[in-house]
C-alpha cells in the first residue's frame, strides 16, 4: 500500500464520549458541481448537530451571491451579509435563528457584486467576526459549488472540508477537480468524502472508492477520508416544499437516520491539530486564504 492510500479510510469509528472535546470545530460543506444537495445536507447536518447531539452551532451561507439557506429553513432575514460588507450593519445585526436553536448568518442572492470578495473586503469581515461574541461547539459553513476564488478562500479557511458527490459521472469529476486546486494551495488538507443520493452504502463505498483510485493516480498524498452515506430519499422533495429540515419534520426518515449517522461519524473523529479556537481564528485564516489566492 503506497503512502497515498494509507491516507484513505472509510471511517465508522465509534463516537467518543464526550463529542465536545475538541471543539468548536470549523467544517466546510462543498461540491464541485451545483445540484448534488450541498445545502440540504449543510442544514440538516446543522440541525441534527444542535437538536440530537446538543451541539451549539452557527450555519454560514457562503454562497454569497447565491444563498439560499434562509429559503431552506422558511426564513425571510431583513438584512444580509451584503449589507456588512457595505458597512450598514453589523454580523449581530443579521444574525437570524433557525430551527432546534442554530444560529444562520445569512447571504445574498442574486447579487453578482458579492461573488468575489476584495482583501479589503475580508479584512472587513474579519473586525466583524471578532466582535461576534457567539459561542460556538461547531461553525458550519455552506460554501458555493466550483472552483471560483470565493468557493476556494472559504474552503482553504477551514479545517475540515466535507466534498458533497452523488453517483453522477459530472459530479465525481468535479470534485476531484475541486480537490486537486485546494490540494495544489493546500497539501495537508483534510477531505471528508460525503456520498449523496446513493441506494445504499455498498454505493456510497463504491462512489469513494472510484475516487480515491484517481485521487492515488494523480494527487498522491492527498488526505481523503469516507465521511458516509446519505440515500437517495423521496422525503426530500416534500420537506424541500414545506421549507423545513427533513431531519425536523421527518425524523426517521431514511435521510434523517442517514444524517444522524454521518454526524455521529464525524463527531468520532478527532479534529485536525491546530483547529482549535473561536471565529476570530478561523477569520484570519479566511483573511490570509483571501490574501494569498492572487499568487
Amino acid at each position: 500500500m503506497d503512502q497515498a492510500s494509507g491516507l484513505r479510510s472509510r471511517g465508522g469509528t465509534p463516537p467518543e464520549e464526550n463529542p465536545r472535546a475538541h471543539l468548536p470545530r470549523v467544517i466546510s460543506i462543498t461540491s464541485g458541481k451545483g445540484g448534488v444537495g450541498k445545502t440540504n445536507v449543510s442544514a440538516n447536518m446543522a440541525y441534527v448537530m444542535a437538536t440530537r447531539f446538543g451541539l451549539r452551532v452557527l450555519v454560514l451561507d457562503a454562497d454569497l451571491g447565491l444563498g439560499n439557506m434562509d429559503v431552506l429553513f422558511n426564513i425571510r432575514p431583513k438584512h444580509t451579509l451584503q449589507d456588512v460588507l457595505m458597512g450598514n450593519r453589523s454580523l449581530p445585526e443579521i444574525l437570524v435563528q433557525g430551527p432546534g436553536g442554530i444560529q444562520i448568518l445569512p447571504a445574498a442572492s442574486g447579487v453578482e457584486e458579492m461573488t468575489s470578495l476584495t482583501p479589503e473586503q475580508n479584512l472587513h469581515l474579519l473586525e466583524e467576526f471578532e466582535n461576534l461574541s457567539t459561542d460556538l461547539d461547531v461553525l458550519l459553513i455552506d460554501t458555493g459549488a466550483g472552483i471560483s476564488e470565493n468557493v476556494l478562500t472559504f474552503n482553504l479557511a477551514s479545517r475540515e472540508t466535507i466534498v458533497v458527490v452523488t453517483p453522477e459521472p459530472t459530479s465525481r469529476t468535479d470534485a476531484f477537480a475541486l480537490m486537486k486546486v485546494l490540494f495544489r494551495r493546500q497539501p495537508d488538507k483534510p477531505f471528508l468524502f460525503l456520498a449523496n443520493m446513493v441506494r445504499d452504502r455498498q454505493e456510497g463505498v463504491g462512489l469513494f472508492d472510484l475516487v480515491s483510485r484517481v485521487a492515488d493516480s494523480f494527487l498522491p498524498g492527498l488526505s481523503l477520508s469516507f465521511a458516509g452515506h446519505l440515500p437517495a430519499d423521496p422525503s426530500l422533495t416534500q420537506a424541500v416544499r414545506s421549507q423545513r429540515a427533513i431531519a425536523e419534520i421527518l425524523p426517521g426518515a431514511p435521510f434523517s437516520k442517514g444524517m444522524e449517522q454521518v454526524v455521529r461519524t464525524l463527531l468520532s473523529r478527532p479534529p485536525r491539530m491546530g483547529g482549535e479556537g473561536g471565529i476570530g481564528l478561523w477569520m484570519k485564516r479566511l483573511t490570509a486564504a483571501g490574501a494569498g489566492s492572487g499568487e
